[in-house]
């Protein structure tokens, strides 16, 4: 079966940031691959995208041997909270530094199983290489709440056999 690395990755990064604490606020945070087409922000969200790939093949003899993935995986965040909260310079910032924490704690190597087809692969490195855009927030004039975006550009490594 040929290995599926997109399929895997992103269902991996998905299960690790759904249902994060984050310290302060009473909801989790809601993670997703593809974003519902209409949502309530009623909660921090997360959605994960696989976006750039490097790969290199290693084998010798010619035959069966490891394909070295560098994925460069983009979490989008989004959080929407009222202006007048007493802890509205703290929330998103602590979003931020819980997937951060979250993403650095990850313990390497490890195998993970594509759910679909059934293929392992090994994460070798996760959450040693970050980017960070964090733009200012913006008000839409009709919802009269602040609205919070910023992207992580993390690396991760993975080893197929293929």
């Amino acid at each position: 079966m040929s290995p599926t690395p997109l399929n895997s990755v992103q269902l991996y990064l998905q299960n690790q940031l759904d249902g994060l604490a984050i310290p302060g606020m009473s909801t989790p945070l809601q993670a997703y691959i593809t974003p519902p087409t209409v949502e309530d922000l009623d909660s921090p969200k997360a959605y994960v995208w696989g976006s750039r790939l490097r790969i290199q093949r290693q084998t010798m003899p010619r035959g069966a041997g490891f394909k070295h993935l560098a994925w460069l995986m983009d979490i989008y965040l989004v959080y929407e909270t009222n202006p007048d909260s007493p802890t509205v310079d703290t929330e998103f910032p602590l979003i931020v530094d819980a997937v951060f924490n979250k993403l650095w704690t990850t313990q390497t190597p490890l195998f993970i199983t594509d759910p679909v087809t059934g293929v392992v692969s090994q994460l070798l490195n996760v959450g040693e290489n970050f980017e960070f855009e964090y733009p200012p927030e913006r008000t839409p004039a009709t919802l009269r709440m602040l609205y919070y975006t910023a992207r992580i550009g993390m690396e991760l490594y993975e080893a197929v056999q293929a």
